[in-house]
C-alpha cells in the first residue's frame, strides 16, 4: 500500500500546509510510504495531476517527496487522498481507492455548487473531516457514507511563550483576505484601537505580531476549523467570531459564547464595548482562552493518533 496526497502546486494555504503535514505524519509514524501529488490548477482536469513542482519553502519542514508518474499514483494498491477543491480530478484516477478530505465545506459548495456529490456518495471510500462542521455537512448529505475524524494542528512555532499582558499594545489583528467588508465598519468605528491585517507575514513575524496585540477579530467565513484563530489564541490574543460555518459551533470554535456574535453589524456597540472591555481588562480575559490554549497545544498529538488510523482503515 502507497498513499498520494493532492495538493496544488506551489500554493501556500491552510490546506496545503495540512497536505504536507499528512504526508510527512504517514511518513514518520507508519510504515506505508507516502508521497505529495502536485495539481495544476489550470490545466485541463485529465492533465493536472502529477506535475513537477518542488514544495513551498514554508513546508520544507515537512520533508515530503512527490510523484511525477501517473501510473505510480493510479493503482489498485494505492490511496489517493483528495482535497475537497479537488474532487472534479477524481473521475481521471480509475484504480486506487479514494479518500477525501474536507477542509472547507463552503468553498467546495461554491466551487461545484454540489453537482458531483452523486459521484461522490459512489466512489468515495472514506471521507475525512477537518472539523465537525464539515462532518455534520457530510453525514446530513451522506448519512451512509465511511467517514473518520482528522483535522489538523498549527505550526508549533505558536504559542511556545507568551509575552507578558501588560507589555501587550491595544492593537487588534484582522485577516484581509475574509470578511473584509464585514470588519471595516468597526475599523473605523474603533479608531481608537490600532488595527493591523495579517497579510504576507511569515511564521516569525506572525509571532511577533500576536504576541504584541491583544485581540484577533474574524467576521469572515469559516468554512473548516481555520488556523489564524487558534494561531491567535495560542500566542495570547483574545478571539472575537462571528458565528458562520464552523464558528457557530463550540467544537471547532470553542470559545466563551460572549466572544461570539451572531451579525455583528447589528451589535456594534456590544462588539465595541468588548473590545473596550478586553484592553482595559486584558489578562482578565485572556485567562478566558486558556482552555481553548490546552486544546490547540494537544491537536499535534490527536492528529498523529488519527493519522494511524488512517492507515490502519485501508491496511
Amino acid at each position: 500500500m502507497k498513499v498520494f496526497i493532492l495538493a496544488p502546486m506551489c500554493r501556500q494555504s491552510g490546506g496545503a500546509e495540512l497536505a504536507h503535514q499528512m504526508c510527512n505524519a504517514i511518513n514518520e509514524l507508519t510504515n506505508v510510504p507516502a508521497k505529495m501529488c502536485y495539481v495544476d490548477c489550470g490545466a485541463p482536469f485529465d492533465k493536472a495531476l502529477c506535475v513537477d513542482a518542488d514544495a513551498p519553502v514554508a513546508y520544507e519542514i515537512y520533508k515530503t517527496s512527490h510523484t511525477t508518474d501517473f501510473s505510480e499514483l493510479d493503482t489498485e494498491d494505492s490511496i489517493v487522498v483528495f482535497p475537497e477543491a479537488l474532487t472534479l480530478s477524481m473521475p481521471y484516477v480509475k484504480k486506487a481507492r479514494k479518500a477525501l478530505w474536507w477542509m472547507s465545506v463552503d468553498n467546495y459548495i461554491d466551487s461545484t455548487h454540489e453537482n458531483n456529490f452523486g459521484f461522490i456518495k459512489e466512489n468515495v471510500d472514506l471521507h475525512l473531516f477537518q472539523s465537525v462542521y464539515a462532518q455534520n455537512y457530510v453525514e446530513s448529505k451522506a448519512p451512509q457514507a465511511r467517514g473518520m475524524y482528522l483535522s489538523d494542528y498549527i505550526n508549533e512555532a505558536h504559542g511556545k511563550f507568551l509575552y507578558p499582558a501588560e507589555l501587550r499594545q491595544n492593537i487588534a489583528l484582522y485577516n484581509p483576505a475574509k470578511g473584509y467588508e464585514e470588519i471595516k465598519p468597526f475599523i473605523e468605528s474603533q479608531n481608537w484601537l490600532k488595527w493591523i491585517p495579517l497579510k504576507g507575514l511569515d511564521v516569525p513575524r506572525m509571532v511577533l505580531i500576536m504576541q504584541s496585540s491583544k485581540v484577533y477579530v474574524d467576521f469572515g467565513e469559516h468554512p473548516g476549523k481555520d488556523r489564524i484563530p487558534r494561531e491567535a489564541a495560542a500566542n495570547g490574543c483574545c478571539v472575537i467570531t462571528n458565528k458562520k460555518g464552523a464558528a457557530a459551533n463550540d467544537e471547532d470554535v470553542p470559545i466563551p459564547g460572549k466572544y461570539k456574535f451572531k451579525c455583528p453589524s447589528q451589535e456594534m456597540n456590544d462588539v465595541g464595548k468588548l473590545l473596550h472591555e478586553i484592553c482595559d481588562n486584558f489578562k482578565e480575559h485572556q485567562e478566558e482562552f486558556e482552555s481553548y490554549r490546552i486544546m490547540i497545544h494537544g491537536e499535534k498529538e490527536k492528529f498523529e493518533k488519527d493519522v494511524k488510523a488512517f492507515v490502519k482503515y485501508f491496511s
